[in-house]
């Protein structure tokens, strides 16, 4: 039962049922099909394709209205596995919102607007609140590849990957980082507090608050972000498109057009991983190279699990690199990884880690082989510290860390990285560091 919002069932116009059925992972891309199997011609920087059918996404054109003519679509803001996000005029409240549309046997079970709601109606009113994002309306629309769960927000303008990579050596200035890792911190606390588990903390899920678009016209958005760039579907079969697809699809807007950042203040998002503390979750959807090792353990995982992903993020918004480094990696990579950074895993982990004799002697010393192979250097976190911000491509452009960021930093990724879950520091805990407690007062 969803808090807050009803929930109203929208039919836009009838379609026949597509034919194929897809269920969309975060692994599937459709650039990974050969030619012969995918059935459209792959296009770059745009969604799967191959996920326009029965149970994928719904098909949507610049210009379609939702919830009888209220959201007009004004542009593509993004895309994920599970959803296409898209610009929109709400016309009832005279404002530009972000819709998500999730596709179709996702949306059978997600539970996002459950968790927004559940976060934005708790009685507690915490300070990170203003930190997350707000859901604002939620409705189904019908199509010819299902029912999808429609979820109406707040407009968000460039994420912090977006700020970062725009910036020499891909180094955020430490003004940037300081300040998103405050905010960071409190609305992690605010959505821990709620009972709840993010479960996908990165910086890609973190995005600024744009200037206010409000009073643009649609003309004025273009000018700022870019228009549409749409490239016509076609299927490599030769055959017309059906009516589960769309007959173009929209590359995203350039939102750091907007600024580097366009103001000071972020909201996290995509709740799509979110779960409550009270269910018992082994699946784990944050990128890998940000797991948490009783999630690449196959172990339960919760909060805990928030707190390490919260760390490697900070880490890689104060460095031009990330925390870990794995090209294309699995689980086993990640542990190994993890092991030369932070030392041997507990005993019951190693015992568990099936495969840690193709990395390690039984001594745990690191095999000749992967020493002599090692694509990256390996240094414990102690050094890592050391030499942020600090390694040849980045020294003559990089504002160098202060001694009291250094300290402060590393206190904080030791208490977050601690193996033992219950061990780590919780949100509460990081807003109370003195570090951050300095930066609260002067960010």
């Amino acid at each position: 039962m969803f808090v807050g919002f009803p929930l109203r069932l929208q039919f836009r116009r009838t379609f026949p049922i597509a034919k194929r059925f897809f269920r969309p992972t975060k692994s599937m891309s459709s650039a990974s099909l050969s030619h012969l199997e995918r059935l459209y011609h792959w296009q770059e920087e745009v969604e799967n394709l191959e996920a326009y059918c029965s149970g994928g996404y719904h098909p949507i054109e610049l210009g379609d209205e939702f919830c009888q003519g209220r959201y007009r679509i004004v542009h593509k803001l993004g895309y994920g596995s599970f959803s296409t996000v898209w610009l929109a005029r709400d016309s009832t409240a005279d404002r530009y919102v972000s819709l998500k549309v999730i596709a179709a046997n996702a949306s059978e079970r997600s539970s996002e607007a459950e968790v927004l709601n559940s976060i934005h109606h708790n009685t507690l009113h915490h300070l990170g609140r203003r930190f997350i994002l707000s859901l604002l309306d939620e409705f189904l629309v019908s199509g010819p590849n299902g029912k999808h769960r429609c979820l109406v927000s707040e407009a968000l303008g460039p994420t912090v990957l977006d700020v970062k990579e725009s910036f020499n050596c891909d180094l955020l200035p430490l003004n940037i980082a300081r300040r998103v890792t405050v905010q960071l911190a409190l609305g992690l606390a605010d959505i821990h507090s709620c009972g709840i588990v993010h479960g996908d903390i990165h910086i890609k899920n973190i995005a600024f608050k744009p200037p206010n678009l409000d009073s643009w016209s649609v003309e004025q958005v273009y000018e700022h972000v870019g228009s549409p760039n749409k490239q016509v579907i076609t299927r490599n079969d030769g055959n017309p498109l059906g009516p589960e697809a769309p007959p173009y699809v929209v590359s995203p807007a350039i939102l750091l057009k907007l600024g580097k950042p366009p103001t000071n203040e972020i909201s996290i998002l995509d709740f799509g991983e979110a779960s409550f503390t009270t269910e018992l979750r082994k699946q784990w959807h944050t990128p890998i190279l940000l797991q948490a090792p009783e999630a690449l353990l196959g172990e339960p995982v919760g909060q805990p699990a928030d707190i390490w992903a919260f760390a490697c993020t900070v880490f890689a918004m104060f460095d031009n690199k990330s925390l870990f480094e794995g090209f294309m990696p699995n689980a086993d990579d990640v542990l190994s990884e993890i092991v030369d950074t932070l030392g041997r895993l507990p005993e019951r982990w190693w015992e568990k880690w099936e495969q840690r004799g193709e990395f390690y002697e039984e001594d745990g010393r690191k095999k000749i082989e992967h020493l002599t192979e090692q694509y990256r250097e390996i240094y414990p976190l102690a050094v890592r510290m050391r030499r942020m911000r600090s390694r040849p491509s980045a020294a003559r452009e990089a504002e160098q860390l202060s001694e009291e960021d250094s300290v402060g930093l590393r206190k904080l990724l030791e208490k977050c990285l601690r193996y033992e879950p219950e061990e780590r520091a919780t949100a509460e805990e990081i807003l109370k560091m003195d570090w951050i407690q300095q930066l609260r007062g002067s960010v």
